[in-house]
């Protein structure tokens, strides 16, 4: 097989930079991620009225938009540029009436799309995805936040931090960390392994040290019993994002305070004038 998604290469399909290439292994691997983020989507977005605006940067599959309605009365704006991903969001979004009374899929990608977005919002969530973003990308995305940002508005961004290991060996989950983008990947240690059953099938997510401090390898398999069906490997640029990192890219008027091991809040400084 060759084209866009990648080449077979003894029995193994090896994606690289496709990330609806993964679309079917996705959401097997990040309900429980969103799980540990839910009580701070509340946190932050509880207290949203209903005409209140929400943009969700980096939406993929939907699971975290589903978080995010749930939590807060706000109307979302899901941002996502993978046709695969954005194909799952809009059926997600479509075959759940609440979901569909206020979730808007927006197609388009950081910063080209940011446009699309509405003028001011009060509140964003960037999870699992930031470091899919270059620099200057990431800079464009906060600049453009800094102009678009109610007075009183919240966002919230996940950040590195380090993986699991258990005893000095790969830790074996049934959740992710971050299993779509790979933010827990800082090169210390073996894989992490996540299993996840479906009838007669198991799905296993193998999350590779990286070869490069920039960069993410996954490879996800299906077994039946002892038996090995399938397998792909994807590997993609990321970038290690912390909490420091973010803060040298803020505009002056944004600040950024950590709210946990790996979740931190986006305010406006207090001395910021009006968006």
């Amino acid at each position: 097989m060759s084209g866009p998604h990648g080449v077979w290469r003894g029995g193994e399909a090896v994606l690289q930079d496709s990330y609806g290439a993964m679309a079917e292994f996705h959401d097997l691997f990040m309900v429980e991620p969103w799980d540990e983020l839910r009580s701070h989507v509340r946190a932050a977005f509880g207290g949203l009225p209903a005409e209140a605006i929400i943009v969700e940067i980096g939406a993929g599959s939907g699971i975290g938009t589903r978080v995010i309605a749930q939590e807060t009365r706000a109307r979302v704006f899901a941002l996502e540029p993978d046709l695969v991903m954005r194909a799952i969001l809009t059926a997600r979004v479509a075959d759940d009436p609440e979901l569909a009374s206020r979730v808007t899929v927006v197609a388009g990608a950081v910063p080209a799309d940011l446009g699309r977005l509405p003028e001011r919002v009060d509140g964003f969530v960037c999870a699992h995805m930031l470091g899919h973003l270059a620099e200057s990308d990431r800079r464009a995305l906060f600049a453009w936040l800094a102009t678009h940002l109610s007075d009183d508005g919240t966002g919230l961004v996940t950040v590195h931090w380090p993986r699991r290991e258990v005893g000095g060996s790969p830790d074996e989950t049934n959740g992710a960390n971050d299993a779509g983008g790979g933010n827990d990947a800082d090169g210390s240690g073996g894989d992490v392994v996540e299993v996840r059953t479906l009838g007669e099938y198991e799905y296993r997510a193998r999350h590779h040290a990286p070869d490069r401090p920039d960069e993410s390898r996954s490879s996800y398999e299906v077994w039946r019993g002892e038996v090995m069906l399938r397998r792909y490997t994807f590997t993609s640029a990321w970038r290690i994002v912390t909490t420091e990192v973010i803060s040298t890219d803020l505009a002056a008027s944004l600040s950024i305070e950590p709210s946990g091991s790996h979740v931190a809040l986006i305010r406006r400084t207090a001395d910021a004038p009006d968006a």
